[in-house]
């Protein structure tokens, strides 16, 4: 699946609706790109998970695909340069807007607005995030809820991060699985036909 990059990270963040389905929208949408989050890595953080302070949130990812024996690994959302696609601010407007303070972070919201107890599905990641980009103009043929993790690598590596310290964020096993993301991240720029 196509990754979302931070333009279109912007986008969806822009045109995302005025009522608390946006505000859960977009925390997703911020958190799941800043911390390369699977979907069902986002589906499962709990309010427990979270750790903020002055430098941004720490969320521990308590169990993943990659991690079945349940370790654990912490994850830093530092602060975002714009206000608008602050994944730590996000965060604090879905919490204080949908009165969540324990439990589930990521909730299903009803047509009156009511939040559900219980947390998304992992497969509501994906079908909630081509609804948002539907709204942003995007074309969604291509998208999933894989395609916030993708970004996050993709994006990291055409900015020059290294790849060791992409793979702390995300918690990829091998650099062999994190270079598929980033060889489509880095065809242009570092291209031998444009040297």
């Amino acid at each position: 699946k196509d990754p979302l990059l931070s333009a279109d990270i912007r986008r969806i963040v822009a045109a995302r609706r005025g009522d608390l389905i946006g505000l859960r929208d977009s925390a997703i949408v911020l958190v799941g790109f800043a911390g390369g989050f699977r979907r069902s890595e986002l589906a499962f953080i709990d309010v427990c998970d979270l750790k903020f302070s002055a430098d941004g949130v720490v969320v521990s990812v308590r169990k993943s695909k990659t991690d079945q024996e349940g370790a654990g690994r912490e994850v830093g959302l530092p602060f975002g340069s714009s206000p608008d696609t602050c994944p730590v601010r996000a965060l604090r407007q879905w919490f204080d807007r949908a009165g969540i303070t324990e439990g589930p972070v990521f909730r299903s919201v009803g047509r009156y607005g009511h939040v559900s107890r219980r947390g998304l599905h992992k497969d509501s990641i994906g079908k909630l995030l081509k609804r948002a980009a539907m709204r942003a103009g995007l074309q969604v043929d291509e998208l999933s809820g894989h395609s916030l993790r993708a970004g996050c690598v993709t994006q990291a590596a055409m900015n020059g991060v290294r790849e060791f310290i992409i793979m702390k964020q995300t918690g990829h096993k091998t650099v062999a699985t994190l270079r598929r993301y980033i060889r489509s991240g880095e065809i242009f720029r570092e291209n031998a036909a444009a040297g």
